[in-house]
């Protein structure tokens, strides 16, 4: 039906080889009209692998391994894939410059990003060629602005990074990567004010509420989906009577933002343990929470419908 659009989305997968796959795949079963992610997209480790004679050696996940096969090197660079991390195979003078520059990793790093996320795109292009699915894809606030350049280049998969994209049925999607600040210091974080003005900037341009959904990464202020542990200085989790301290760390301008325009549906990740879905006003926001290190893909279907709202929701792992 022209005025219905159903939706499958995902967002913080951070590199996971696993999660992406099964992002694509999902399709098959779900059948959405569109494919929407929703930023963090790469990942946040480089794994330098040491070339020595006869064998490599590599520190992961706190353990150092002598990988001592082709095969082995193939199965242990599979696994850092799945869990989202990159890696490079370095001499060990090269590993040793790296140890001595930070830039060096950071271009090693952004290098690893390129390819992963070239094929990525390569791979969504072969899958949904002939499908008659779009996908919708941004950046989050953890990944690094040198890499907004390679997702321009998909035939099936559109950078929608502030941007707003006419999706089926006159819907229109808005989207924007940037959080608020964090205790992180991610890439991409704003002060609200700014990033408040991005987010008018693109909700401005929307036709009509009824047929909007606004795609931004993090999710509004004082809801059950913006729920986070509370840390001290140290970034530690605060700890009283045995219990984690938790807080809402979701966004005053984009909680502003819903309130004044109420699209029919907003889509959000960032924390990835508040899972959940929440009404501000006639607003449907959703957040399917994250569990990218163990390659569990964690994503929502929503069918929107331009004189109803939101018909049916449902948040699904697998």
């Amino acid at each position: 039906m022209a005025d219905q659009l159903r939706i499958l989305y995902a967002a913080d997968i951070h590199g996971s080889e696993r999660c992406f796959r099964k992002w694509l795949n999902a399709t098959r079963v779900v059948k959405p009209d569109v494919l929407i992610f929703g930023g963090d997209l790469m990942g946040k480790i480089l794994h330098p692998i040491v070339r020595r004679n006869a064998h490599w050696e590599a520190e992961v996940f706190g353990q150092t391994l002598t990988i001592e096969s082709e095969s082995e090197l193939e199965a242990l660079k599979a696994r850092l894939h799945n869990a989202g991390r990159y890696q490079v195979v370095v001499s060990p003078d090269e590993k040793a410059a790296m140890d001595a520059s930070p830039e060096l990793v950071h271009r090693a790093f952004l290098d690893a990003a390129r390819v992963v996320a070239t094929n990525w795109l390569e791979l969504a292009d072969e899958r949904l060629r002939n499908s008659g699915i779009r996908g919708y894809l941004m950046l989050g606030n953890d990944d690094f602005p040198e890499l907004e350049s390679v997702f321009g280049q998909s035939e099936m998969v559109t950078d929608a990074e502030q941007g707003v994209a006419e999706l089926p049925g006159g819907f229109q999607l808005a989207s924007l990567g940037y959080s608020n600040r964090t205790p992180w210091d991610s890439p991409r974080e704003l002060d609200e004010p700014d990033l408040a003005a991005r987010i008018e900037a693109l909700a401005s341009q929307v036709r009509d509420p009824s047929r909007a959904i606004f795609n931004f990464h993090v999710p509004p202020i004082d809801t059950q989906i913006d729920i986070a542990a509370e840390l001290d200085d140290t970034l530690t989790p605060v700890v009283i009577g045995g219990q984690i301290q938790t807080k809402s760390v979701g966004s005053t301008a984009v909680r502003d933002t819903l309130e004044r325009h109420q699209p029919v549906l907003s889509l959000h990740g960032h924390i990835h343990e508040a899972p959940g879905v929440a009404r501000i006003g006639r607003t449907v926001a959703v957040n399917p929470g994250s569990e990218y290190v163990d390659g569990v893909l964690r994503y929502a279907i929503v069918t929107v419908d331009a004189k109803r709202g939101v018909r049916s929701w449902q948040l699904l792992q697998g």
